[in-house]
């Protein structure tokens, strides 16, 4: 008979109850510790995304718009990139919601409707505060993405779809989902914009009816 660290005492096996409560203890425990370390990570992203745009200036952020231009121009089919309406680029930001831009970010992207401009907005809507990850560090592999996103296609319902935002033979189920959530953002009566809810809307009855 030895001594046992589990109980403490000489010879006597920790009854099964006592263990399970432990280990079930410790368990939520870890949940509740990842979950803060989730939250607490999330916390410092914003941090230093608020630092940054207050480090940045308007002439350094066009600078770095036009830059990004440049790298996305490499592109041997940037000039197919279509800008819109209907579709292109414009519906695709529509489709996936206004991103959330640095006031900075905004005002340089403010001015005469261009391809590069919008391309940098449907970056952000596509990939939020990685966006700039991707427009530094894979330009052209984001322009391919942009023009597959932005494809007109002959097939009404499948271009009604892509207007949802979803892929070919998505369910009812998922059609109504993505109807609700686009409907919400876009409904004149919620400040949104008239024509992209009514183009939604008209996609929508087609897909249901």
């Amino acid at each position: 008979m030895g001594f046992d660290p589990r109980t403490g005492a000489v010879g006597r096996p920790p009854s099964r109850g006592v263990v399970t409560s432990n280990v079930d203890t410790l368990l939520v425990e870890n949940d509740a510790l990842r979950r803060e370390v989730r939250r607490l990570r999330l916390q410092l992203q914003e941090l230093q995304m608020q630092q940054h745009q207050r480090g940045q200036t308007v002439t350094v952020m066009a600078a770095q718009v036009e830059r990004w231009g440049v790298a996305m121009a490499r592109h041997p089919r940037w000039q197919a990139l279509r800008v819109g309406p209907p579709g292109g680029l414009r519906g695709l930001v529509e489709q996936r919601g206004a991103p959330v831009l640095g006031a900075e970010l905004a005002q340089a992207l403010r001015g005469p409707h261009s391809r590069v401009r919008w391309a940098v907005r449907a970056a952000f809507a596509l990939h939020g505060q990685r966006a700039p990850e991707w427009l530094n560090e894979a330009p052209l592999r984001l322009v391919d993405d942009l023009l597959r996103l932005t494809a007109c296609p002959t097939d009404p319902r499948t271009a009604a779809l892509l207007l949802l935002g979803l892929e070919p033979g998505a369910s009812s189920a998922a059609i109504k989902r993505a109807y609700r959530r686009l409907a919400k953002a876009h409904h004149p009566d919620l400040g949104g914009d008239a024509e992209a809810f009514h183009r939604l809307d008209a996609a929508y009855r087609l897909l249901i009816g």
